[in-house]
């Protein structure tokens, strides 16, 4: 089956509202063992019509969302029922069930909302619980179209409770469900990842493989119609790049630092200096992470580092700021004013000045410790513009506590990532700032 998936509305196009339905509708079709093979974003007016009758002549799905409102610029339903040849139908019972929702509020109705209550002959009406349009469904011999409203918050639960379950019948005789599994590695290349892996993936059956590399991090995609399979797949992949893995599940990293701590019944502080609390701030964005997160300190300065972690003065004047030395030692004195079971310490250069030949641009030292163990510290040379330096040197941190929890193998010491260093991704500029 060819999906393709038109989006409506001049707001799109000009950058005043970000398009996610192609991500929302993309992974939901997934799940039926459909994939939108082509997606457009077209402005409102007489583009959406053009849109229509391109997809028309070549799709068996058309979802399309947007412009079902009362207003001028809200054309989709007359667009698709002339692409269908279909005459508008008034349905006075949908007038009536808006003139309701306008009294509840106490509001008054006028008679632009009439527009809504237009359908295309034998069209069906999906309910709005959330808004005034409603949802539309046609079809000729070849091809079905799904109208939605374009706010996710009418869009979501009208596509859910009521489409899905439609294109499940209408279709299921054609579905062929597949399954997907996307593996999250830290600190890796993609091509680096396809040399480890693909050649034996291939090997294993019908398997989809994809990558989508972000700043020091890389998503690999396994989709397989067998189940079996696919379990095969991550077990391989888990064997040949665990330490690099931080989830297969769809997560990020901080909920997964999150779910790893309760699991275990351990509690993490953090102590930073050039992410200036963004590592504490990732961590208490996530449900649930009141029960591990017990203290985090922003030690910009060295007076701080000192006062507020005990990191002795004569240290930070012989190696200063940026180095292995203070790093552990803003580890240890976190790990042992708060009580934590791990603590993570971030001090480097963020930019755009600061950097020397001796500390170059980029620099960041991180500290590790664990209660009962010893403490070890890492670098990481992250070029980068100054705001994309401070969220990879906050997901190195997390991925740090990550393994300190005992995720894919355990934590085994500065031996396996002691001075590592990340490869900066490409088209990055260097950055600086002591921190």
């Amino acid at each position: 089956m060819r999906v393709e998936l038109i989006n409506t509305g001049t707001e799109l196009l000009i950058g005043q509202v970000v398009n996610t339905h192609v991500a929302y509708l993309g992974q939901s079709l997934l799940g039926l063992g459909l994939r939108i093979e082509r997606a457009v974003t077209v402005p409102d007016g007489l583009a959406i019509a053009e849109a229509f009758e391109e997809s028309l002549s070549r799709a068996d799905l058309i979802v399309v969302t947007g412009g079902l409102g009362p207003t001028s610029d809200d054309v989709t339903r007359e667009a698709a029922a002339e692409a269908f040849g279909l005459e508008l139908i008034f349905h006075p019972e949908i007038l009536e069930g808006i003139a309701a929702k306008f009294a509840a509020r106490k509001f008054q109705m006028n008679e632009l909302q009439r527009q809504q209550a237009m359908v295309p002959r034998g069209g069906v009406v999906l309910a709005n619980n959330f808004g005034t349009a409603p949802g539309l469904i046609i079809q000729n011999d070849k091809t079905v179209a799904v109208l939605l409203p374009g706010p996710p918050g009418e869009l979501k639960p009208m596509w859910e409770q009521q489409a899905l379950p439609w294109l499940r019948d209408r279709f299921a005789d054609r579905l062929r469900p597949v399954h997907e599994r996307t593996l999250r590695l830290l600190g890796v290349g993609e091509t680096a990842v396809q040399l480890a892996v693909e050649k034996e993936l291939l090997a294993l059956g019908p398997l989809e493989i994809g990558y989508c590399a972000r700043p020091g991090e890389v998503d690999l995609r396994l989709i397989a119609a067998d189940r079996s399979l696919l379990d095969r797949a991550v077990t391989l992949v888990r064997g040949a790049l665990g330490d690099s893995i931080y989830t297969d599940a769809p997560e990020t990293m901080e909920e997964a630092v999150v779910r790893l701590a309760r699991a275990a019944g351990m509690t993490i502080a953090t102590a930073e200096s050039c992410t200036g609390g963004l590592v504490a701030g990732r961590i208490t964005n996530v449900p649930g992470s009141s029960a591990v997160f017990r203290y985090g300190w922003v030690t910009y300065a060295n007076e701080a580092k000192t006062a507020e972690l005990g990191v002795p003065a004569d240290m930070l004047a012989t190696h200063g700021a940026v180095s292995e030395e203070t790093a552990r030692a803003m580890a240890e004195g976190a790990l042992r004013a708060s009580g934590a079971d791990v603590a993570v310490s971030v001090t480097g250069i963020a930019g755009p000045e600061g950097g020397s030949t001796e500390k170059p641009v980029g620099l960041v030292w991180f500290g590790v410790a664990r209660r009962n163990g010893e403490a070890t510290a890492l670098q990481r040379n992250l070029s980068q513009t100054r705001g994309p330096f401070r969220m990879m040197a906050t997901q190195v941190a997390l991925d740090l506590v990550r393994r300190a929890l005992g995720e894919f193998g355990g934590w085994d010491g500065e031996s396996s990532v002691r001075k590592r260093a990340m490869s900066p991704p490409r088209g990055c500029e260097p950055c600086v700032r002591d921190g």
